[in-house]
């Protein structure tokens, strides 16, 4: 790794040369007028801008990239002074690409709509109180040098110091701006606005520039700890610009979200092709299931074009067979159910390899269940299983369809009633478990509506927040998965702060009035509420009182509900 600093002026010459580019997972260019003044004010003043981060181009990582989003054109003044590039090789923008562009756009007069202009007057009126009101934009095709009677000088020639040096001249001397300035006045005026440009002009950038050698994995993390944005460099980023343009991976990845809109839905990254994949090729050519950045981005374009459509379309069908059991797409702004994604692709490959025509009935049945759910409702296991876990995964399944071999299904403890009663959110069995409510509740609780996957759920409190507050109830205990239920969004805002024994009683009293009591009683079966709606006092079990009886009785029906889908592997306590 090398650290130095160019001047803007050197710096300036590299980009006009071509010799930056930026490569295809960075994003476009964001940066509002704004931003890019506060930008050359810094530099006027001689703040830190921050340093740049560069990559050697390397032909042995070849990145596809696109060259900086300004119109570059040639330069008399810039080009007549070096032809040669500060920066000996050719390099990619890793970070500071809207800095260096917002810097193409001003100082080479390369804006795609506007040229920017100094206002000569301003910078003497409101340069001293911190005001980057001086940096103006004008919409013109022809770019004169100057406008408004010489008050406002085209940016790029304030680089040039004998040019800028005349014009600041004769602005002064000749401007009615200043009819009221005597001669010694006048020269204050010309060294001061000279003495801002000379700033600019010598202005030094800190450049750290990655060697050619450097390997991918060193290049992600270095990426990732510098970036200023904290945008995390994926490795489907760096395969679509390492692959481009055979395959353009994001153009496919768009149109396989197209295709399967529940990849969308699920916000699942076109990494997660690669994975399927590389086990898939890794497999038949008897190598080891390592799916480190650095063997997924060795994968040949012929190897991607050929395997690519099968590889989506399992692990499509396999967010789709998670859906049935019961995880849900992240609504927009949240998380959503889906307890881990990594065991998908797991199985994803394993159908990709064997096809799925041949083994649709070993993914339809309970075998696979009680494996998948024995490992997402085990205690401190990931949400973002390692890449050993998936090809542990990997391993297992394809013995299963391969040999007959059952998946070991793991003994699942610290799951008992008391358990579930302190279990909250933040625990990856919390998402687990309500996997498993939606799985059975096929109508919302409260409406009897057919809950679809379309359909806008809400975590429901069933005792509100502000039982802690107004009776003194734990929050902890309200928090728990034991006081939390799927229901329509729709009805959760009807009921705002409601209590159970309220709402819980009306519903009672409505069902048996409409003579559909017994469907009430199977949804309440199906969301594993305690009790018999026929009986009398049923809405009592849900007082304030009994606010901790409800709560045992519930983690006790939601231990059952768990016994009876993973059956033995379900310790007891």
């Amino acid at each position: 790794m090398q650290t130095t600093s160019y001047s803007l002026r050197s710096l300036l010459e590299t980009v006009e040369a071509g010799r930056l580019t930026i490569p295809r997972f960075q994003r476009a260019f964001v940066w509002r007028e704004a931003d890019v003044q506060r930008l050359v004010d810094s530099i006027a003043r001689s703040y830190p801008i921050g340093s740049l981060l560069l990559l050697e181009k390397n032909p042995e990582l070849d990145l596809a990239s696109r060259r900086i989003d300004a119109e570059l054109r040639a330069s008399d003044d810039l080009n007549a002074a070096d032809a040669s590039s500060p920066i000996d090789e050719d390099s990619y923008i890793l970070d500071g690409q809207q800095r260096i562009t917002s810097l193409a756009r001003v100082f080479l007069n390369a804006g795609l709509q506007r040229a920017y202009y100094f206002d000569l007057k301003t910078i003497l009126e409101q340069f001293r109180s911190e005001s980057f009101a001086w940096i103006r934009t004008r919409r013109r095709k022809t770019r004169p040098q100057r406008l408004e009677g010489n008050r406002l000088l085209r940016a790029d020639l304030a680089l040039d110091q004998k040019k800028a040096s005349l014009y600041i001249n004769e602005y002064v001397e000749d401007s009615p701006d200043f009819r009221d300035y005597g001669r010694h006045r006048k020269w204050e005026a010309i060294a001061e606005i000279n003495g801002i440009f000379e700033t600019m002009r010598k202005y030094d950038i800190p450049v750290v520039t990655l060697e050619q050698d450097r390997g991918i994995e060193a290049i992600c993390r270095v990426f990732e700890t510098i970036n200023s944005t904290g945008t995390r460099l994926t490795t489907f980023d760096l395969a679509v610009a390492r692959f481009f343009p055979n395959p353009d991976l994001r153009e496919l990845w768009e149109e396989a979200l197209t295709d399967y809109p529940l990849l969308r839905q699920f916000g699942v990254d076109g990494e997660r092709v690669l994975q399927v994949l590389y086990l898939v090729i890794a497999t038949k050519n008897g190598r080891s299931a390592d799916l480190s950045r650095g063997k997924l981005l060795d994968l040949r374009s012929d190897q991607l074009e050929k395997h690519w459509e099968l590889s989506v379309r399992m692990l499509a069908s396999t967010y789709s067979w998670a859906q049935a059991q019961g995880a849900r797409p992240r609504p927009s702004g949240g998380r959503g159910t889906l307890p881990n994604e990594m065991i998908l692709v797991a199985i994803a490959a394993v159908k990709a390899l064997f096809h799925v025509n041949s083994i649709k009935e070993v993914f339809s049945g309970h075998v696979i269940r009680r494996w998948y759910f024995s490992h997402i409702l085990q205690k401190g296991f990931s949400s973002r299983a390692s890449n050993y876990q998936i090809g542990q995964f990997f391993n297992e399944l394809s013995k299963y369809v391969r040999d007959n071999v059952p998946p070991a299904i793991r003994g699942v403890s610290d799951l008992s009633v008391d358990d579930i009663q302190r279990l909250k959110p933040s625990d990856v069995r919390y998402r687990g478990l309500l996997n498993i409510f939606a799985m059975t509740a096929q109508q919302d609780l409260l409406t009897g509506d057919m809950i679809t996957s379309e359909s806008d759920l809400d975590d429901h409190h069933i005792y509100p927040h502000n039982a802690a507050k107004k009776y003194g109830l734990d929050k902890d205990a309200l928090n728990s998965i034991c006081n939390r239920i799927p229901i329509l969004a729709s009805k959760n805002r009807s009921l705002g702060e409601g209590y159970p024994h309220e709402y819980f009683g009306d519903l009672a009293q409505k069902a048996q009035a409409d003579g559909t009591i017994d469907g009430l009683k199977r949804r309440l079966r199906d969301c594993m509420i305690p009790g018999d709606p026929n009986e009398p006092d049923w809405s009592n079990l849900f007082s304030i009182e009994n606010f901790h009886t409800f709560a045992l009785r519930r983690a006790e029906l939601i231990r059952h509900r768990v016994k009876e889908i993973i059956g033995t592997a379900l310790q007891e306590d």
